[in-house]
């Protein structure tokens, strides 16, 4: 799901464009500024493992109190949550594995019993279960069906528990080992790849090339390219599985030509070394990405051709490719004629291979290449001088590409490019004192997700959207003038209306917003007034167009009931979808009705005063209690006193906590009170906000929802007005801080204003529709989301794009450096540091793999 702006929006999703330079007309480049999602606020959250399903962002962080668990995000700082305390108190679950299965997460974590054991989560605490108590490793999801390797008893040694494959379908009885996978060889699977549906990896128990269909029968070696060394030493004859094109590539070493590049079609026969790239039975690692430090295993397959490392003995660490023949096994360039030039990262953004090398001048920089060596090209020396620019983390969002990079000057930060030295640039320097170290960088459906320090809070989450939020004032008038709906931006532009029913009803027309269907869109809800039935219709506020899904138009009530009717938005179920709630006007029994915004269906219905009340009840919605569902906020109309109530959303039942029952005002008064909520304090709560009826001075009320303390108390208009004040809630100034939106009834003109939910400065002061129009007026607000295109926005003539560039990002960063600078940069020592590290640490990685099994 996506940003909770006005209660639940759905991500709309994005598909990648390739890297491309257009002519543009004129046109403002846009700032980007990353948005921090705080986690710990006194430490490090340290998220890591970010993971995508159905468009939530899942991942696992330590917010100080419950130790490292699973969280969430939807991109917004309330939609930042802790899904689960999976072990309790400060004891960390510590998830890994995050694995997408059919829009459920599945991963491994330490429960209560410090056991590391396989869950699944639909992001909800109740939804988050323990599936089996076994030690889960290396989950990976082949076509609807988790693999991963895990402990399980040997046939023959009974008290041995080796590591051996398992599959599960999601539930604790169809999680199982496979058995009889050829005796002892096939324990101990490690890199687990799916290859179009089938599973390959390597037995490390012996070392060969293995395949399963989930099945005992289907489970077999493949080949094992050195058959000559007896079972139980461990091989590593094969390593590092790639897919590329439904072929698996792997490094093998056969006793014969050392480690060289192999590649199989899932035979014996067709398993074969593509060629000896190295002359002799010695040969280095070949590498296609980086080592398992960086967390990041992007595969080079670009289309349909395996980029990689390696040191063929004449010209030192350059970029190769292979499109699985000898002939097309080629080394693209000699990026540095004089030593190691490739670097370990590597990824394929739309087609075209960008990658770290360097040139022996100016030190490990970001190149690009599309496989020929006229092709393969710097970028830009982002650390001039022939120093490193320490480059790492190299993502794709929408054609834009991100990554982590040292300019000299602004320390680790995260950098952005359209493929031109131009177009490459600093993105933001989120740690002026020092390194904000960006890493973790994950593309989730358009929005750019990492992890950052930026000197003030510790490691936390940080996002940066393609979406900008709009913030959206929306009014319809009251009986008397054509039922219009107008939409406004913050600063009160008309941006389009339209008329709910038809042109020619006057009863007036009530209005909420939220997202119903969970489109991503803003919709607005509309009941009609006295006169019409209890019609309800539900519009796209981008189209005035009634929306799809199952509740778009409806009866609220018996369609001969005319009393006209109000309106509230709140997910009552927490299930992501907007639901609708209704009540009568004056005329009509205090019969409050809870609608499912995702079926339809009728989730709960109620009576909220004394059935024998006929004076209408006004309704509002939020999560009052902390609950994470929203609550339904009644109030009574006139002839009623101002006994505002609070109800659950899913059992109609009265709540008894702070500001769940009391009087907003003189409780003589028989007015009527109009109400809306919203956070105003910002403390995770949403507060209840006041407005009289007819009758009394237009003092409008915030109550806090944590303790009942009134937080704001003021004149809305001109103390001498007594003809009743609408309310409604945003954020309009997207200071983190809901705040107050009113609107007069009749006789009041059709006055709008925003007031700052801090300290009540004019947000917002206009007429919506005509000045004279004095029938009045109802109100609620939101935030939608619009597309911003960053490659796009990027793109610029060439004979102007350095100023363009220059002016879109956020510090200068020119090819330019002091003297003094530079020459300390020319004598700083080079550390070509990369050859033993990923060696170390691949071999560390799997002996990890290996005996984590053995409880080692």
């Amino acid at each position: 799901m996506m940003p909770d702006l006005f209660r639940n929006a759905t991500q709309k999703h994005h598909h990648d464009t390739p890297l491309h330079l257009e002519q543009l007309e004129s046109r403002q480049l846009l700032t980007v500024t990353p948005t921090l999602l705080s986690i710990n606020p006194s430490g490090d959250a340290s998220p890591a493992q970010l993971t995508e399903v159905s468009g939530t962002t899942y991942f696992a962080a330590n917010d100080g109190t419950h130790g490292v668990e699973l969280w969430k995000s939807d991109g917004t700082s309330t939609g930042t949550q802790l899904v689960k305390d999976l072990r309790s108190g400060n004891l960390s679950s510590s998830p890994k594995y995050l694995t997408n299965l059919n829009g459920t997460l599945y991963f491994s974590a330490n429960g209560d019993n410090g056991s590391l054991s396989l869950w699944k989560s639909d992001g909800t605490s109740i939804g988050t279960e323990l599936i089996q108590e076994t030690k889960a490793r290396s989950i990976t999801n082949i076509d609807g069906t988790l693999f991963f390797s895990a402990p399980a008893p040997n046939p023959g040694l009974p008290n041995l528990m080796l590591k051996q494959l398992w599959m599960s379908d999601g539930t604790e009885e169809g999680t199982v080992p496979i058995e009889s996978i050829g005796g002892d060889s096939g324990y101990y699977p490690i890199y687990l790849t799916n290859v179009n549906g089938v599973l390959f990896y390597q037995g490390a128990y012996t070392g060969g090339l293995w395949k399963s269909d989930g099945t005992s029968a289907g489970s077999y070696m493949v080949k094992d390219p050195y058959p000559y060394v007896g079972s139980g030493d461990f091989g590593t004859h094969v390593e590092d599985l790639r897919n590329v094109d439904g072929t698996v590539f792997f490094t093998a070493d056969d006793g014969t030509y050392g480690r060289e590049l192999w590649k199989s079609d899932g035979t014996s026969t067709g398993t074969v070394m593509v060629k000896e790239i190295r002359p002799g039975p010695y040969s280095p690692p070949i590498y296609f990405t980086p080592p398992a430090r960086y967390q990041e295993r992007e595969n080079a397959n670009v289309n349909g051709v395996l980029f990689f490392r390696f040191n063929d003995g004449s010209y030192g660490m350059e970029l190769w490719k292979s499109d699985g023949t000898s002939a097309g096994t080629v080394m693209i360039k000699d990026i540095n004629p004089s030593g190691d030039s490739v670097g370990p990262f590597m990824a394929n953004i739309n087609g075209t291979l960008f990658f770290t090398a360097n040139d022996g001048s100016t030190g490990v920089e970001l190149w690009m290449s599309d496989g020929t060596s006229s092709g393969t090209r710097l970028v830009k020396d982002v650390h001039t001088g022939g120093s490193d620019a320490e480059i790492s983390w190299i993502r794709n969002v929408n054609g834009t590409v991100f990554f982590n990079a040292n300019d000299g000057t602004h320390g680790s930060e995260l950098w952005m490019t359209d493929g031109t030295s131009s177009g490459t640039g600093l993105v933001k320097d989120l740690n002026p004192t020092g390194d904000a170290s960006p890493h973790q960088l994950t593309n989730i459906n358009g929005t750019l997700f990492f992890a950052a320090n930026d000197g003030s809070n510790g490691m936390e989450l940080w996002r940066l959207s393609h979406f900008q939020e709009v913030p959206l004032i929306i009014t319809s008038t009251d009986a008397g003038e054509a039922g219009t709906v107008r939409i406004h931006d913050s600063q009160g532009n008309e941006l389009s209306n339209f008329y709910p029913y038809t042109s020619s009803f006057t009863g007036g027309v009530r209005i909420a917003t939220g997202d119903i269907n969970g489109d991503g869109s803003m919709d607005i809800v509309t009941a009609a007034g006295p006169s019409g039935g209890p019609h309800i219709q539900v519009f796209d506020s981008r189209t005035g167009e009634l929306i799809d899904g199952a509740l778009n138009n409806f009866y609220a009530y018996h369609p001969s009931i005319t009393v006209g009717v109000y309106v509230a938005v709140g997910d009552m179920n927490n299930d992501g979808f907007d639901d609708i709630i209704t009540s009568p006007d004056a005329g009509g029994g205090p019969h409050v009705k809870v609608f499912s915004g995702q079926d339809g269906s009728v989730i709960t219905e109620f009576y909220a005063y004394t059935p024998s009340f006929t004076g209408g009840v006004r309704i509002a919605s939020g999560d009052v209690n902390g609950d994470d569902n929203a609550e339904i906020i009644t109030a009574p109309g006139a002839g009623g006193g101002p006994h505002i109530l609070v109800f659950s959303g899913t059992t109609g039942s009265a709540l008894s906590v702070p500001a769940t029952n009391f009087y907003a005002y003189d409780p003589s008064f028989l007015g009527g009170v109009y109400i809306a909520s919203g956070d105003i304090d910002n403390d995770g709560l949403d507060d209840i906000i006041t407005a009289p009826g007819s009758g009394l001075e237009p003092r409008v009320k915030v109550f806090s929802s944590d303790d009942a303390s009134l937080l704001q108390n003021f004149y809305a208009y001109d103390p001498s007005f007594t003809g009743s004040v609408r309310v409604g809630s945003a954020d309009i100034n997207r200071d983190g801080y809901d705040d107050i939106l009113t609107v007069p009834g009749a006789p009041g003109g059709p006055h709008t204003r925003a007031f700052s939910g801090t300290n009540l400065a004019d947000l917002a002061n206009f007429y919506s529709g005509s000045p004279t129009n004095y029938s009045g007026l109802f109100v609620a607000g939101g935030v939608n989301l619009e597309t911003i295109d960053l490659a796009s926005a990027m793109s610029a003539p060439l004979s102007h794009s350095l100023a363009a560039k220059e002016a879109f990002f956020a510090d200068d960063s020119a090819e330019v450096a002091s003297e003094e600078s530079s020459i300390e940069y020319l004598l700083k020592e080079k550390k070509s540091w990369w050859e033993e590290a990923d060696e170390f640490y691949q071999q560390a990685e799997e002996i990890d793999e290996l005996f984590s099994g053995l409880g080692i």
